[in-house]
């Protein structure tokens, strides 16, 4: 049996809804979550938990083989607020594996856990991370704990994923469909992509080979995009014509600052933490080790994975 965390998740909900088209998986969720994808499906076990208040995870391990841990929070006000879900909750997870003689983990971990480069030159995984946000920092944390654990795992890096069941890209799709083109912070900017799609049949592809090397691995298509490619693509999917709004990093702050204050987690348009990170004008690593050790082909380009989110949206109603 395999255990799936974060099944409710951007990644997470892409990842069981596939991976459960031929193998029989249980997934671990808060009782307050929405399930909808996931009900009347025989192939898709239910356990109730949450890995913060380190509830149910010990019952929802019974029979499991292999983890594939997802779960995160991508939206803070603070630190505490990371850290309780990507550092703390790891850290139960790993225990309760431990005490159940579980050793097999796949962790999707975070770009944001190594951090940016200081110039236009993809990192590896041999590079210092360096990571400048409370999420990037907490789920570093949540890298070593697994490290030191004892157990065998593999860990993915993936740069920014986009894809059906998103919501982050989505903003600024919806910004791009009213004809507004933000760009926080001077300078062009330049980022690493990935379909989820292809990040999901990684994984499948991982846990298929049991294959727990105990490395970690950069995941993205492997190609350097400006973010002005990026949006340009999409307002042309789209096609919508657009106006670049160019905004400073402390306005950006200030303005995140009340979106933190004022707007509930679902609401807010931006917050302090992500802005941190979309201040920065290199966000580029190196996938080789994940070519090379799993031969990942990305399937998807730029354009065909776009398209296919925005269909997807439109056909959600969730963009007109």
């Amino acid at each position: 049996m395999i255990l799936i965390t974060g099944a409710t998740g951007f990644v997470g909900k892409n990842l069981v809804l596939e991976i459960s088209k031929k193998k029989r998986v249980r997934i671990l969720v808060r009782r307050t979550s929405d399930i909808t994808p996931f009900e009347g499906r025989e192939e898709i076990d239910i356990a109730y938990g949450d890995l913060d208040k380190n509830e149910g995870i010990i019952d929802a391990l019974a029979n499991v083989e292999i983890v594939i841990h997802c779960a995160v929070r991508t939206i803070g006000r603070n630190f505490i607020e990371y850290y309780k879900m990507n550092t703390l909750g790891t850290a139960h997870l790993v225990r309760a594996m431990i005490q159940r003689g579980i050793k097999n983990i796949v962790f999707l971990s975070s770009h944001a856990a190594c951090g940016p480069c200081r110039e236009k030159k993809s990192l590896t995984e041999a590079d210092q991370t360096r990571p400048i946000s409370f999420y990037g920092i907490t789920k570093k944390l949540a890298e070593d704990i697994i490290i030191n654990s004892g157990l065998l795992y593999t860990i993915l890096r993936p740069v920014s994923v986009y894809g059906p069941y998103d919501t982050e890209i989505l903003k600024y799709i919806k910004l791009l469909n009213r004809g507004i083109c933000p760009i926080i912070g001077n300078g062009e900017k330049y980022i690493n992509l990935i379909y989820v799609t292809d990040l999901v049949q990684l994984i499948i592809n991982i846990v298929n080979a049991h294959n727990f090397s105990n490395k970690i691995f950069f995941v993205s298509d492997g190609n350097c995009y400006s973010y002005t490619e990026v949006l340009e693509l999409i307002a042309d999917t789209l096609h919508k014509k657009n106006v670049r709004v160019y905004v400073p990093e402390k306005i950006a702050l200030f303005i995140g600052l009340l979106n933190d204050i004022f707007l509930p987690e679902k609401k807010r348009l931006i917050w302090r933490d992500k802005v941190k990170e979309l201040a920065q004008n290199y966000w580029l690593c190196c996938s080789d080790r994940a070519v090379i050790e799993f031969s990942f082909t990305p399937r998807y380009s730029l354009k065909e994975g776009m398209k296919e989110t925005i269909d997807w949206y439109k056909q959600q109603r969730i963009i007109l």
